[in-house]
Parts: structure tokens; sequence; C-alpha cells
């Protein structure tokens, strides 16, 4: 075999591989939201991501989480709003599905800082990779 058709093999090879999305997301990104319950402020420090893959995603998300403070301080200090969204947050691309996710965060109601450690289990794994139809009022 001469030297320029054992290039062009490796090269077309090596060119196929890197075709090839080893990704098992059909989209280019998934979302992390956080919420707070109401009049509770919250800073994240930092929520780090580490997918199926191994690949560790530094702060991924950072900053503060959404609230809902009821108009005039009227509402229910007690517990989570009846409907409270899908939180404030930034969309994680490049990375594959979630392994697990560790955030810490600061309370700014109490002088208190905390931490967890959150595995995501393969059943959500699954229905992060489901389809579903939406409707798109716009």
């Amino acid at each position: 075999m001469s030297n320029f058709l054992r290039i062009a093999v490796v090269a077309l090879l090596l060119g196929g591989c890197s075709l090839v999305d080893s990704r098992s997301l059909p989209y280019d990104a998934w979302r992390l939201g956080f919420s707070a319950p109401n009049y509770m402020e919250v800073w994240i420090e930092t929520a780090d991501v580490v997918d199926v893959l191994g690949q560790v995603y530094r702060r991924a998300m950072s900053g503060n989480s959404a609230i809902q403070t009821p108009p005039n301080n009227s509402g229910d200090p007690k517990g989570w709003p009846e409907r409270p969204g899908w939180g404030k947050g930034k969309y994680v691309t490049g990375a594959d599905l979630p392994k697990k996710i560790y955030v810490r965060w600061q309370s700014l109601v109490e002088p208190q800082t905390y931490q967890v450690a959150i595995d995501i289990p393969e059943s959500t794994r699954e229905l992060m990779c489901k389809k579903e139809k939406v409707f798109c009022a716009f």
C-alpha cells in the first residue's frame, strides 16, 4: 500500500470519528434552574455538574435564585408558592446528561451556608431524553 493511500485512510478514519457525536442528548443543552420559598432570598455560590461521561462543569450556575414576593408583602411567608415556576438558571451547553449536581448556597435571611450533592437517577435522565409535544402560544 502506498504512503499516500495509508495517509488517506487514516485521515478518513480520524475525520469520521470527529463527526460522530458521543453525547446521548437529542438537543444542544439542558437547563439548570433554582427557586426559593417566598421571602427567602438565596445566593447560589456555585452549582457544579458532573455528566455521565465524567466531565466536570464548574460554576454551571451561580447568582440569585428565583423568588416570588407577593405585592405589599401580603403573602404567607410559610412554605413554597402555589405555582413556583421553573426557577432562575442557565443552560448547560456541551455537557451530556447530568449524573451529579453539587450546589453550595447562602441564605441571605440567616447567616448560614449550605451545600448538597444531588445524584440524578437514571429514570430522570431517561425523561430528559424523551421528546414531548409542547404548545407555544407565540
